[in-house]
């Protein structure tokens, strides 16, 4: 298989990178609807209780750790999406032939400190589910922060692989 190109290994992971960005923006997408409806949820049910020929004997007790924890998926879900799009922007230079280009370099520093941000406000939310009682499982795993460390060195070896190809592109 090639490497390159059209029907390339890259040209099947953009594919699936497509998928999977449509199935992180929908739930998104919805945690950002329930995010702002959640707390209106009790105001809702009181207004259609008062409602004639509407009958609501239910009471939904919606507590700040829940909340806590809708907005903590919210933020992860967000961060996918985020490095999901720049995956599939590097991908797009390599299916074209010119992976070693300064945007990927910068491309791929946007993705580490996306994981940056994300791993720092899993652990604010681990904080802040101890405070509040919220029950998020919050693991700090080493293997997370060497992959975050390892996409900062990728984003260096794509900065000097882009110098080198200027200066190559240059030479006569």
């Amino acid at each position: 298989m090639k490497a390159l190109g059209k029907g390339s290994l890259a040209s099947i992971l953009a594919a699936g990178l497509h998928i999977v960005r449509v199935v992180i923006f929908v739930a998104f997408a919805g945690l950002a609807i329930a995010a702002v409806m959640l707390p209106l949820g009790p105001a809702l049910l009181e207004l259609a209780s008062r409602v004639e020929g509407v009958n609501v004997e239910s009471d939904l007790v919606i507590e700040g750790g829940d909340y806590i924890r809708l907005v903590y998926y919210f933020v992860t879900f967000g961060v996918m999406l985020y490095i999901v799009n720049r995956l599939l922007e590097i991908l797009r230079t390599l299916r074209f032939g010119s992976p070693f280009v300064k945007e990927n370099a910068v491309r791929f520093r946007r993705v580490g400190y996306a994981l940056l941000f994300g791993e720092a406000a899993k652990l604010f939310f681990g904080f802040f589910s101890l405070v509040s009682g919220a029950e998020i499982d919050v693991k700090i795993e080493l293997i997370a922060w060497i992959g975050i460390a390892a996409v900062f060195v990728l984003a260096e070896v794509f900065h000097e692989g882009a110098r080198m190809k200027e200066e190559q592109d240059l030479t006569v």
